[in-house]
């Protein structure tokens, strides 16, 4: 049991393949480089004595050397590989994991659902952008909660003057026009999930949603 958890943990730090396999690929890469170019350069000058000094001590000595330094500075190498690739997956985690998460947010809002805000963890990257990302979403939901109100006072001062004017055809046929568009109106404004939707704490009541029913909106009669 504790393996099968221990395993998902790991692989949740894969949180977006295609961009953190890159990343990791390529910085390992980049270590990898350092890591032969300081081998060769410490190495060099004692393989250059094994085979252009006469001298059999000094050719003795320098290939001791060389198989010493060549073991220890590749263990040495290995454990910094293995460590820059822990490193290097936390690390792209905690770039790539911010980046789903305002990822999904924006496809929300391309749902016109604004209520899901980019909560990040601490240690995170992108903090600056997650937050003008909620900046953004809080600031569209209050506007479109305004205008929801604004028209729903509309409606209703609609409804009150055809009842009113009852006896005008004329201005009544005007203004069930405008009732029609400001229920064509209402039908858009509703299909938006906003965040003062969500709460159950507010004690106010919320406006009655009109949808749509094929191309068809309310008819006047309602």
């Amino acid at each position: 049991m504790k393996s099968k958890v221990n395993r998902r943990k790991f692989r949740n730090f894969f949180i977006s393949n295609d961009t953190q396999r890159p990343m990791i690929i390529a910085q390992l890469a980049y270590v990898l480089t350092v890591a032969v170019a300081l081998i060769a350069t410490v190495l060099s000058p004692f393989y250059t004595d094994i085979f252009r000094t006469g001298e059999l001590w000094v050719q003795n000595f320098s290939a001791k050397m060389f198989i010493v330094l060549l073991e220890r500075t590749t263990i040495a190498s290995l454990f910094i590989l293995v460590l820059s690739f822990i490193y290097f997956i936390i690390s792209s985690h905690k770039f790539c994991g911010p980046l789903v998460n305002i990822g999904r947010t924006i496809k929300r809002i391309s749902e016109r659902d604004f209520t899901r805000k980019v909560y990040l963890r601490r240690g995170d990257f992108l903090k600056n952008e997650a937050k003008q990302v909620n900046a953004m979403m809080t600031a569209l939901s209050n506007s479109i909660a305004i205008i929801k109100k604004e028209n729903l006072l509309l409606i209703e001062d609609i409804e009150d003057s055809i009842q009113a004017c009852d006896k005008q055809t004329g201005v009544d046929a005007k203004l069930k026009g405008f009732r029609d568009r400001a229920y064509r109106c209402q039908a858009q404004l509703n299909s938006f999930q906003l965040i003062e939707d969500s709460m159950d704490n507010t004690g106010t009541v919320q406006p009655p949603r009109q949808h749509l029913v094929g191309d068809k909106f309310p008819s006047v009669s309602q």
